[in-house]
């Protein structure tokens, strides 16, 4: 297998493991702890020099969403061709364009690690992107909910960037739910956030 094919199949693998630690996380049943009260809801932060926030995509996904009551672990049991497969994939994306979004998030400013979908480029530079925890597109790895992308406005073109680029990404967010542009249409359905990109560093595991 040549490098190429090597880096594709880990890629395809790591999508495809994500994609179920999502669904298994979401599909929880969720209960209060009661040792410890709930935390306040996050104000946006307008101080411009704020430190950023070390966040996990599941701080944009409100507490009380439950998408495993509409589907559940079977469907992992399909094969990709099965007409049913297919249908529940249909669904599965429109329950997730129509994800709800965290409003706490509005205004923070995080630091969060994730994959590059590039949309607009300058002349091979990027100057927006869209960073998500995952890529998948099958019933097993579905494309990311819409309260899991962030598109990415960059201040300069980012020369370095490219397709499934692992980096982390600091700015302020914002919630801004919206139909995905450019190449990305038809992967990935629905924007739940926004951010304008301070800094961003390649992702290194510990």
């Amino acid at each position: 297998m040549t490098m190429r094919g090597k880096i594709f199949l880990i890629l395809a693998l790591a999508a495809l493991a994500a994609g179920a630690l999502l669904l298994a996380r979401l599909n929880q049943p969720r209960t209060a702890t009661p040792t410890a009260p709930a935390p306040p809801a996050r104000a946006p932060i307008l101080v411009p020099d704020a430190p950023f926030e070390e966040t996990d995509w599941f701080a944009l996904v409100p507490r009380d969403w439950e998408p495993g009551k509409t589907f559940g672990a079977d469907i992992a049991r399909l094969s990709d061709k099965d007409p049913r497969a297919i249908d529940a994939l249909e669904k599965l994306r429109a329950a997730w364009a129509d994800a709800p979004v965290e409003p706490a998030m509005a205004g923070a400013r995080i630091r969060i690690g994730g994959f590059v979908i590039p949309l607009d480029t300058d002349n091979g530079a990027v100057t927006e992107f869209l960073l998500v925890p995952y890529f998948g597109a099958c019933i097993h790895a579905p494309p990311p909910p819409a309260n899991q992308v962030i598109h990415v406005f960059a201040r300069r073109p980012l020369r370095h960037l490219t397709m499934m680029h692992p980096v982390y990404v600091s700015g302020t967010l914002r919630v801004a739910r919206d139909k995905t542009p450019g190449s990305a249409a038809g992967l990935i359905d629905t924007i739940g956030y926004e951010m304008d990109l301070e800094k961003v560093a390649p992702y290194k595991l510990d």
